[in-house]
């Protein structure tokens, strides 16, 4: 972790190394997209009929990634995992990764199914974010992650279960 400015209490804007790992890590399956080239790829196709709300996903989406990578605390270790709360936030966020790289797994193999895409690619990376924030006490991300969650979903549910 680096810090550069002092923003309030134990928040810094600085360089969140292990906030880069796990956005890297989120990123997976789109970096290895073009290697596998789905016949049929809905989500990289959909087309948002609300403009507003694909923006405001949008924003609170950027903020969140942000926020997971330039906002440091200096009270919080590299890897926190001493008291339960900290290894049941860890618990959960791993599990929201594995639900998505599963998702993508599935949506690669021809498995692209409405509610299964929405809750594994649509609603598990807001919560992912969620719970990285509140293993690494990251209260900033986590107030960008519940409207993304929401938002992110609510997107989902639209082009995937609506939308026929």
């Amino acid at each position: 972790m680096l810090k550069f400015i002092h923003l309030f209490k134990n928040y810094y804007m600085g360089i969140s190394f292990i906030g880069i790992a796990a956005f890297v890590i989120q990123e997976i399956p789109y970096i290895v997209m073009p290697l596998i080239k789905p016949a049929s790829n809905p989500i990289m196709n959909m087309q948002n009929e609300i403009k507003w709300l694909e923006k405001v996903q949008g924003i609170f989406g950027m903020m969140s990634m942000i926020l997971l990578m330039l906002i440091v605390r200096d009270d919080v270790k590299l890897i926190p995992r001493d008291t339960t709360q900290e290894k049941t936030f860890l618990f959960l966020m791993i599990l929201m990764i594995l639900i998505n790289f599963i998702g993508w797994t599935l949506y690669y193999m021809g498995y692209q199914h409405g509610w299964l895409i929405i809750i594994s690619q649509f609603a598990v990376v807001p919560m992912y974010y969620l719970f990285f924030g509140l293993w690494k006490s990251n209260y900033l991300l986590v107030v960008t992650a519940v409207p993304f969650f929401v938002i992110h979903t609510i997107n989902g549910i639209m082009n995937f279960a609506i939308k026929k």
